[in-house]
């Protein structure tokens, strides 16, 4: 009995000296003859790594086993035959591998072939859409053990690319996938990542016979979410350009099965730009809704754009454009161009029978900060050489209108032209087509009066453009006038009023005032004279008030009416007492011609005296000639001849305008009338018709409406 419990408790300190080693089996132990014991327990880690070593050869042979089974089962034929079939069920076009084709299994599972073709559509210009010197496709070995080819990524490299349109909302990009038996239809391509380099992008339009074309450096499209991030790098004539952003999946515009979400960002030196929205695909093609914005600080970028790149830098636009079938629309535009911005809306109907109409409003614009208009101001002193010619010879722009019709609303609060006063609560309407335009309404205030006009220029073939211009002016300041192209040196306070109906023909200013046909009134009332002689050497005006009318000791002299009527026949006026000026003690009439054709004055002017005055006849001028070129006159006093010369205008014109005055004002008899008498002369005109010559005007829609609809 005592032998057996001996046994058990030799048995109980083994199995937990057995425990000890087991819960510390990398512990070391020293023996009694001081050696190191090994930890029980290596031989199992040992197994560990043979069966880890086992399990690796394993996977080994499989691979090996299943790269040679691919490779036997898909040799470089049958590869590409497949690739081309599935290529093509999901695209609708033929592809083709005109070059060799190569499988690699490491790192991953991927197709490279060389000299790939992708083919047009029916009605293409080109019978293939793109071709490919080099690919590589990365492909499911899943999918391909099946017999199918699900492409995960592709990397292209030398490549050109077609994009055209037919003009008839068809485009080539729109891939359609085949029809299967049974009436189903293949499924979209769907490519997880997109790899270019090197390739060659032409967009063709069919419809207006447009070719441009752009260079791809490098593009990389990989997916995000739900859609593609897209990175690139391209050249478009001589600039780079940088684009990123995010769009929708390949698949998604090639399935053409609703709108396809972009929001891209472009950049150039000096250059921004972005767009985002969605474009319309399949039965919705042709539909555009985006958010675009743009900057530009310099000119260069508009380098390959001839008719933009005038523009005043820097450039400022933004506006949501829509496009719904062949309509253009940019709504909600800001348009900012050196500073001055434009705001309303603008819409253009492409096609057959294209259109343009604007809405657009400014609070200032300023043409000195276009560039616009410089230099028509000139210095009073400057000397020349040659005479200076009032109407030039430069053909003016009617050739530049657009091929298209167009309707343009502008209001402007303030309005600057160097050389003119300034313009405040600018309004007009253009209508232009190619046979001519019409700005009505036209109306403007300035120098503290009203402006309203009307303008029509018809362009008919085989002949000189007519135009037509009527113009109402009430209640002008002639002080600011003369501020502004005077220098305020020489009248004080007084109001003027212009009457204006001319018909014209010809391409150049010296053609227009040499045909010049119609009737030009101008009067004013309560002008100042101020200054001396020698300041008025510059305004033949103030020369002649100051030489014919006596101050008698006045500081300054008052003009109380005065009226110019202005017959024009084909750019000449002959004036007979038509021309006349009244001061508290005098008026002066005048006679002569006004040739508009040779650009020359001459007029002779005769002083009388109010009945009733105590002003010495004698002390008069009897008589006056002004005569020369219309730049610059010269002032004579009673020459030889000259009343002779008067008396045969008088006998030649058209009587009216102040010819109507009372016989006073000419021979100082009892029945003079003052400025009534010149109020009531220039009255007899009437409101200023449209010319005769402008009723065989005829222009085409939609010029038709446009006076109904204007206020």
């Amino acid at each position: 009995m005592a032998g057996q419990i001996s046994c058990d408790r030799w048995l109980l300190r083994v199995s937990r000296c057995r425990a000890r080693h087991h819960n510390a089996p990398m512990k070391a132990r020293a023996g009694p003859s001081g050696e190191v014991a090994r930890p029980v327990g290596g031989g199992a880690g040992r197994r560990g790594w043979r069966i880890a070593g086992i399990v690796l050869a394993v996977v080994v042979l499989l691979f090996a086993a299943a790269v040679v089974a691919v490779r036997r089962a898909y040799p470089p034929e049958r590869l590409a035959a497949l690739l081309s079939e599935q290529v093509t069920a999901t695209t609708g076009r033929a592809f083709r591998i005109d070059g060799d084709l190569s499988i690699h299994l490491l790192p991953t599972i991927a197709v490279k072939a060389n000299d790939i073709v992708l083919g047009n559509v029916e009605w293409g210009s080109q019978p293939d859409m793109i071709r490919l010197k080099q690919a590589a496709f990365e492909v499911s070995l899943r999918d391909l053990l099946d017999g199918r080819i699900r492409i995960l990524s592709v990397e292209m490299d030398d490549a050109d690319v077609l994009l055209e349109s037919d003009g008839a909302r068809q485009f080539n990009w729109h891939l359609a996938p085949r029809q299967r038996e049974g009436g189903t239809r293949g499924q979209g391509i769907a490519v997880g990542r997109i790899s270019v380099s090197n390739a060659r992008i032409t967009y063709r339009d069919g419809g207006k016979g447009v070719v441009d074309t752009v260079t791809v450096d490098a593009l990389d499209l990989r997916p995000q979410g739900e859609r593609q991030a897209l990175s690139a790098t391209f050249t478009v004539g001589s600039r780079q350009w940088k684009a990123e952003g995010e769009i929708g999946h390949i698949g998604e515009l090639q399935a053409g099965k609703g709108e396809w979400p972009f929001d891209l960002r472009f950049a150039t030196d000096g250059t921004a730009f972005s767009a985002a929205g969605n474009m319309g695909t399949g039965p919705r093609a042709g539909l555009l809704e985006a958010k675009l914005s743009a900057r530009l600080d310099t000119a260069a970028a508009l380098s390959g754009f001839s008719a933009a790149a005038g523009l005043p830098m820097p450039v400022e636009a933004s506006a949501t454009l829509v496009r719904a079938a062949d309509e253009w629309r940019a709504e909600s535009m800001q348009l900012s161009l050196g500073g001055q911005l434009l705001t309303g809306r603008v819409s253009f109907h492409a096609g057959a029978s294209s259109r343009l109409d604007a809405d657009l409003s400014s609070a200032a614009i300023d043409l000195a900060k276009w560039h616009i208009g410089k230099g028509v101001t000139k210095s009073p002193t400057a000397p020349s050489a040659h005479r200076t010619q009032f109407f030039g010879d430069t053909p003016l722009a009617f050739d530049a209108l657009p091929p298209f019709p167009m309707q343009v609303a502008l209001k402007v609060d303030r309005f600057d032209m160097p050389g003119t006063p300034t313009l405040s609560a600018l309004s007009l309407r253009w209508a232009s087509e190619p046979g001519g335009l019409i700005i009505e309404p036209l109306s403007f205030a300035a120098a503290g009066g009203e402006i309203r006009g009307r303008l029509s220029v018809a362009l008919p073939k085989n002949a000189p453009p007519r135009t037509d211009v009527l113009m109402n002016a009430k209640s002008l300041s002639v002080e600011a006038l003369d501020a502004q192209w005077g220098g305020g040196k020489h009248f004080k306070g007084g109001r003027a009023n212009l009457d204006l109906k001319l018909a014209m023909t010809g391409h150049t200013p010296r053609s227009l005032a040499a045909s010049s046909t119609g009737d030009v009134q101008l009067t004013m009332r309560d002008v100042t004279l101020t200054g001396k002689a020698a300041a008025l050497d510059r305004d033949i005006v103030a020369r002649l008030l100051e030489m014919l009318v006596p101050k008698q000791g006045r500081p300054d002299l008052v003009v109380q009416c005065g009226v110019a009527h202005l017959p024009l026949r084909n750019g000449v006026a002959l004036i007979d007492r038509s021309i006349a000026m009244e001061t508290s003690q005098l008026a002066v009439t005048a006679s002569g011609e006004l040739n508009l054709a040779k650009q020359t004055i001459e007029l002779a002017f005769r002083p009388r005296v109010k009945k009733g005055l105590d002003l010495n006849p004698a002390s008069l001028v009897q008589l006056m000639l002004v005569k020369g070129p219309l730049e610059k006159p010269e002032l004579s006093i009673d020459p030889k001849g000259t009343v002779r010369q008067a008396a045969n205008y008088g006998v030649a014109a058209a009587t009216g305008g102040l010819s109507l005055l009372a016989p006073a004002l000419l021979g100082g008899g009892a029945e003079f009338g003052g400025c009534d008498s010149a109020a009531k002369a220039s009255s007899h005109s009437g409101k200023p018709q449209a010319p005769t010559a402008s009723r065989g005007l005829k222009l085409p829609r939609p010029f038709s409406g446009v006076r109904q609809a204007m206020p």
